[in-house]
């Protein structure tokens, strides 16, 4: 068999097997079944991929956010699978490239030359010059075909009411006719591709292989002022955090007190602006670490300030979780805090990044490769947890501790929904101590929802979802509403 053939019938059975997965149904276990079958496409391929060092971490981390969909299906590890399966594919694409950010952008340019990929799969198409000619926005071109046919054929019913009634004849046919179907095995096609395929990216490859993690010599400037301004500029700026630093250290670590809607107001807006500024601080020390200033004689000085600098705002970046533990304490668990954790988390390991930028003259490459490689690890280990189930525990365990925002916990997940059922009892004690957080009167001026409003609306979802989850196809199980089924039906 010929190998454009092969691979030609790869694509359609992979396709087929996508919607036959997919097609009127949610995300759960043919997510894990569809990427299986993926792999084997891969294996049979005349392409057959190559499993280097930098792509197993890639390839558990599609298998273990596969799984933690079957498992739980939260939004957060169907967004981190798709995730990894793109950056697996730019790395089955180019397997000499280092950086996750270099291989995310590839896999968005192959997306974009599938469909051109398919046409040259395609026997017979003429010339050697036709063939090269075929190009993505030649493929984009040829599908807004019918979009111009339906334009004229809209303008040409407007002049001839005879044409006109053969046309809505025409849409009739087509509205009547199962389109989702249609559109499920093109989205298939084009996942298909999209794995299977290959296209070829020269420049693209050019300008990343280009990229190093080691400084090439450069020469440094003659004009020391820059240096001279860099050090009196981190002088004064470790001056100013170190004060910030032994304030933190003293109200927010030794000396907290709860002050009720203050700490709002303390969390919202000093964690975003401290977090900014962290940010900030970092790029201030690539801007002074660039290019020749890192060749300078008497840079020696300066990489201390910065080493201080990174230090405390490491030491800052602490604080923030502090405030964020007090804020869960009091106020409990949320997808904001979690996500403020997970940040502080890259952050930290970013600092010492550049720390070792200053010291070891890595680049900028250098830096962005491996603090994208953090915060991937990061995110997919995070999304191997149902948080939605633990926020709801938490919550709960600790309402005669922490506020407990009934609105918010009503509408969380439907696999939450066993652990929502809460007597008056319960409901009408959390209201008297959110009432005493906050204050009666404070407490009265916001609209926190009742406990008769959040009883009507956990008891119209769990009908709902009594009566809808039955209906499911096998296509889109997940455990966790499995088990939550099971417990309401008192199974």
């Amino acid at each position: 068999m010929h190998p454009h053939l092969r691979t030609l019938l790869l694509c359609l059975a992979l396709a087929v097997a996508f919607t036959g997965l997919f097609q009127h149904t949610g995300i759960g276990i043919n997510l894990l079944l569809f990427e299986g079958l993926a792999v084997a496409a891969l294996a049979l391929g005349t392409h057959r991929p190559v499993i280097t060092p930098k792509l197993r971490p890639l390839m558990l981390g599609v298998f273990a956010t596969a799984v933690a969909v079957v498992v739980h299906a939260s939004s957060m590890a169907v967004v981190l699978n798709l995730l990894s399966v793109a950056l697996a594919a730019g790395l089955l694409l180019a397997p000499q490239l280092s950086s996750l950010h270099h291989a995310l952008l590839l896999a968005v340019r192959h997306l974009w030359r599938v469909p051109a990929a398919y046409m040259r799969l395609l026997p017979d198409r003429g010339t050697a010059a036709a063939r090269t000619a075929l190009t993505p926005r030649t493929a984009v071109t040829m599908a807004g075909v019918p979009v111009v046919l339906v334009l004229f054929a809209t303008l040409y019913s407007g002049s001839n009411p005879y044409f006109g009634e053969q046309v809505d004849r025409f849409y009739a046919f087509i509205g009547n006719a199962d389109l989702t179907l249609l559109l499920t095995f093109l989205l298939g096609l084009l996942i298909s591709g999209f794995l299977v395929l290959r296209t070829v990216h020269a420049r693209f490859l050019a300008w990343a292989g280009a990229k190093q993690d080691a400084l090439g010599t450069v020469a440094p400037p003659t004009d020391r002022t820059e240096l001279r301004t860099a050090i009196t500029l981190f002088a004064a700026l470790n001056a100013l955090l170190l004060l910030l630093n032994i304030l933190d250290v003293q109200h927010v670590w030794i000396h907290f007190a709860f002050t009720g809607q203050y700490l709002k107001e303390f969390v919202h807006q000093g964690t975003w602006m401290l977090i900014v500024s962290i940010v900030l601080g970092a790029a201030l020390v690539l801007h002074f670490f660039r290019g020749g200033l890192n060749f300078i004689r008497g840079k020696g000085a300066l990489q201390w300030l910065c080493l201080a600098w990174l230090a405390q705002n490491a030491v800052l970046a602490a604080s923030v979780g502090m405030r964020t533990y007090w804020y869960v304490h009091h106020y409990g668990l949320a997808y904001k805090r979690i996500g403020v954790v997970l940040f502080l988390l890259t952050v930290v390991v970013a600092l010492w990044l550049v720390a070792r930028k200053v010291l070891h003259m890595r680049s900028a490459h250098y830096l962005t490769r491996w603090t994208a490689l953090t915060a991937y690890l990061i995110l997919v280990t995070a999304a191997l947890f149902d948080w939605d189930t633990i926020i709801t525990r938490h919550n709960l365990a600790h309402r005669h501790q922490a506020f407990v925002e009934l609105g918010f916990l009503a509408f969380m997940d439907e696999r939450t929904l066993p652990q929502l059922q809460l007597e008056r009892t319960d409901l009408d004690a959390i209201t008297a101590h959110n009432e005493a957080v906050l204050g009666e009167e404070r407490y009265g001026r916001f609209p926190y929802m009742s406990p008769e409003d959040y009883t009507t609306a956990v008891t119209r979802r769990t009908g709902a979802f009594l009566e809808e989850y039955p209906k499911r196809s096998w296509r889109e199980w997940n455990w966790a509403d499995a088990r939550a089924y099971a417990a309401l039906n008192g199974r």
